[in-house]
């Protein structure tokens, strides 16, 4: 199959420019093969405005696929998957179906991007439900995966389980982090806390010795274990509770420096911890959120991406789609690997 990453130019907020000059730096700067989707005029233009030294030749790094239709923000995941054929994300899905890329990624839709990940690249066996996982800074730097936040609101413990087994694959195969440590994400940390559905999960889970328990949500990010499971819904209250948290921090933290001459001269030396502090928070060097349990590689970046997001998520969907870890995933959930319950 081509090592070739399939771009959906017309997904996101800043569409078409950022994920054409993302594309663009990522084939430049990574040698990685792109195709950008979408509607052809439009991803040229925004070459051709390209300053020199990023859109030089921009023309020859990038190849472009023609697509007449576009999903919206606000459309129908599955009805737009089925009736917009000719869209940008369906066409670059397809592409990936019939062997023409090896990955997709695509700022759009969530919604449409899984529904069309289902439909067009189809689940591999022993998944029910794909799950959307993305990485979280952590205290020690390392960084922890979780999984899901916000394909599934609703999962049930052999949901949880598979969240699991797919979490500790591609955390070792394509993040190569070792040794991998799962737990569940719950309200306590001891055994016996939370709903039915955890406890349920965690009865077929402690069999595994990549288990490592529940963990509050306060302990997260302290990198105690590299692998988070949850529920959707839980998974994306987490992560948008983040999101707000830092923001504030950042602005409360403006706001106070601007109050005074000695707080403005303190800011100024502290300025490259500041900086280290909010590369260390940019989702944009993430590289975007993986959809897993599908049989290809499928890239969710942030609605709201720029560039840089776009170029890591074709770096992130290059090394997924290069790893072989969807085979070894296959391996993993056959029905003879997955724990049914225990005493």
């Amino acid at each position: 199959m081509p090592a070739m990453v399939a771009v959906d130019a017309m997904g996101g907020d800043h569409a078409p420019e950022a994920p054409v000059r993302g594309a663009v730096e990522a084939a430049r700067t990574m040698g990685i093969p792109v195709c950008l989707v979408g509607d052809g005029e439009k991803i040229r233009a925004v070459m051709d405005a390209m300053p020199d030294g990023a859109g030089r030749d921009a023309r020859d790094l990038v190849t472009v696929r023609h697509a007449s239709e576009v999903v919206a923000g606000d459309d129908q995941p599955v009805a737009a998957i089925r009736r917009k054929k000719d869209s940008s994300m369906a066409v670059a899905l397809a592409m990936v179906r019939d062997g023409e890329a090896s990955a997709v990624v695509s700022a759009g839709n969530t919604g449409a991007l899984m529904a069309g990940g289902v439909l067009i690249l189809g689940r591999v066996e022993g998944v029910d439900r794909p799950a959307l996982s993305t990485i979280l800074p952590t205290e020690n730097g390392k960084g922890v995966l979780m999984l899901d936040v916000g394909a599934n609101v609703d999962s049930k413990p052999e949901h949880l389980v598979q969240f699991a087994v797919m979490g500790s694959v591609y955390a070792s195969r394509v993040l190569g982090w070792k040794p991998v440590s799962v737990a569940l994400l719950n309200i306590g940390s001891e055994q016996g806390k939370g709903c039915e559905t955890v406890r349920e999960a965690f009865t077929r889970l402690r069999a595994r010795g990549d288990f490592a328990g529940n963990v509050e949500a306060k302990d997260v990010l302290s990198g105690g274990v590299n692998v988070v499971v949850c529920d959707g819904f839980a998974g994306n209250v987490f992560l948008k509770t983040l999101e707000g948290a830092a923001e504030m921090i950042f602005k409360s933290l403006k706001k106070e420096i601007g109050k005074g001459y000695l707080s403005k001269l303190g800011a100024l030396m502290l300025k490259p911890a500041f900086a280290g502090l909010k590369a260390r928070l940019d989702y944009s060097e993430y590289g975007g959120a993986p959809l897993l349990g599908l049989k290809k590689a499928c890239i969710k970046c942030h609605g709201r991406s720029g560039p840089r997001a776009i170029m890591n998520g074709c770096r992130v969907a290059f090394q997924y789609a290069g790893s072989g870890a969807i085979a070894f995933l296959e391996e993993e959930l056959r029905p003879s690997s997955i724990p049914e319950g225990g005493s």
